[in-house]
This record gives C-alpha cells, structure tokens and sequence, in this order.
C-alpha cells in the first residue's frame, strides 16, 4: 500500500497539487481555505466520511435572503488560536491552524497579524512534506488587506511572495516590483476568511466583496446556504452553513466545492470544512481552539 501511495503521489505531483499542470506553473491557491486543503489535496482516492456527518448541502435555487443573522461587531480577539485535521475520512494527512497571535502597528496603522499554516503529519511528510504558512496584516478600523505574505513548501516546490497595498496610489506591489491597480481597499487569501465573520448572514442570499490573489482582483461572492448542528472533537456546534465562490474563475468555479460551517452565534467560528474536488474529497475538523 505504500508503494502504491507513493507512486499516486510522484504522478500527482508531475501534474501539480491539483493535476492543474506543472508545479513550476500552478496557479495560487488564492483562497485560505484552499490553503488549509493543501496538506491533503495530493494524497488519495476520497474515502467515505462518517455517517453522522453533514454532506454538502444544495447550493441551487438562491433568491431573496430569507432572513438575515446580524453582523458580528467582535467575532475574535487577539489571542485566538484553531487547531484543525485535515483528512480524507478517517485517515488523517495533517493538521492546520487558524490564529491570531497580536494587534501591532503597520505603516502607522494598527492592524491585526492574521496567520494561517497547514502540515503533513509523519506519515504523509515521509512521501509528500508540506509546510505552507500565510500571514495577513489587516487594518483594524477599515478591515482591509494592508500586507500579505505565503511561504509554500509542498514536495519538492518552494514559493513565497509578499503583496504589499499601497493606499497613495490604490495599487497592490508584489515581492518582485511589479504593481497592479485596485478599485480600491480589498481582502487578501487570509483576511477575506475574517472579513466574512463580521459580516450580516442573510439566509439564501449572497456576501460579496473585492478580492485580490494571483495578480488580478475578482468579486468573491459567498452563498449562505443556511443552518445545521456539526459535533466534532472540540465539541457540538449549531452551525450557519457557507460557500465561497470566486465569479471571475478559481479552482473551485467549476470543477469542485468548498463548503463551511461557522457557529451560529457572535464567535463564527470556523468548525468544519468539506471540500469536493476532482480528486476526492477533503475535510477539516476542529479539534481545539483558545478563545
């Protein structure tokens, strides 16, 4: 079975993380919860979840929002920190973290330091290492993307980059020089997760806001699908149920799903993650969290 695994894995890994194409020339992940998958997307064949689990709900059929859950004025403090598995049914490839450590300064600008890391465990890092870590310096009073940096390290790819927001001129500048004109403030692959859990909920309708990964800035238009009751290990959650969708394109457009549940009260706290990806499918578990 491990050689089986680890040829699975030296054919996957010639076609890039997703088989979107070589490593060299994959695209970013773009998204935070793209990030925290990517300890898993290269491993294996979907294996079944646990029956008392929720399966990803209906996305069709969206109108007027129903009913709308008030924004959240504090979901989070500095402090915060979410301990996640990351897994293919019961078998576990690694673990991420969601965290908060410090509101600091910025530019003279007092921001929050938002981090996300994803890594194999032992057992998956002695065929496939992943070390993936993204950080996001977000303005507290105006809740935008001030800095971004992702340091990738996933076989034997590395990458990392530094986007850096310019308010003087509305432009993003990356580690490389190179510049990008904005329509204005925008969330970054980090801060659009957070932004999401200060928002209002309407029930049935759509969260939307300006984007920017890859070079390029896209609307990304979160559906609000609902609620539902999720028990993982960090315990049992009434939960409103999520999917974010990129309309100008993104890995999850056409050919998969991300779906999430945050609790239903002023924490939105992420608790569960299912992603349905050409591959498999891929979930994320809370397993403990620091308020």
């Amino acid at each position: 079975m491990l050689v089986c695994m680890r040829n699975f894995i030296r054919a996957r890994h010639t076609r890039g993380l997703l088989g979107l194409g070589p490593v060299a020339h994959r695209p970013s992940p773009g998204l935070l919860w793209t990030l925290l998958l990517a300890a898993a997307m290269a491993f294996a064949p979907a294996a079944p979840g646990r029956a008392d689990e929720p399966e990803l709900p209906d996305s069709t059929g969206f109108g007027a929002a129903l009913d709308t859950i008030p924004a959240s004025a504090e979901p989070f403090k500095a402090g915060e920190s979410l301990r996640f598995s990351v897994q293919y049914g019961i078998i576990k490839a690694g673990s991420a973290w969601l965290e908060v450590p410090e509101v600091t300064e910025f530019n003279g600008h007092r921001v929050w330091r938002l981090v996300a890391r994803a890594e194999s465990n032992g057992f998956f890092s002695s065929m496939y290492k992943v070390r993936n870590r993204i950080e996001s310096f977000w303005d507290v009073d105006g809740r935008f993307s001030r800095r971004y940096f992702e340091d990738r390290r996933e076989g034997g790819y590395r990458a990392n980059d530094t986007l850096l927001y310019e308010p003087d001129s509305s432009r993003m500048r990356y580690k490389n020089g190179q510049t990008y004109p904005l329509p204005g403030t925008v969330q970054d692959a980090l801060s659009s997760f957070y932004l999401t859990r200060f928002k209002p909920l309407p029930l049935g309708g759509h969260v939307v806001f300006d984007y920017h990964a890859s070079r390029k800035t896209t609307p990304m238009d979160v559906h609000v699908l609902g609620r539902e009751t999720v028990k993982t290990p960090a315990g049992k959650f009434n939960c409103i149920v999520i999917e974010p969708h990129l309309k100008a394109g993104g890995i999850f457009k056409n050919n998969g799903r991300l779906v999430i549940w945050l609790t239903d009260d002023a924490r939105r706290m992420p608790v569960l993650m299912k992603s349905k990806v050409a591959i498999g499918s891929i979930k994320v578990v809370l397993q403990e969290y620091t308020p």
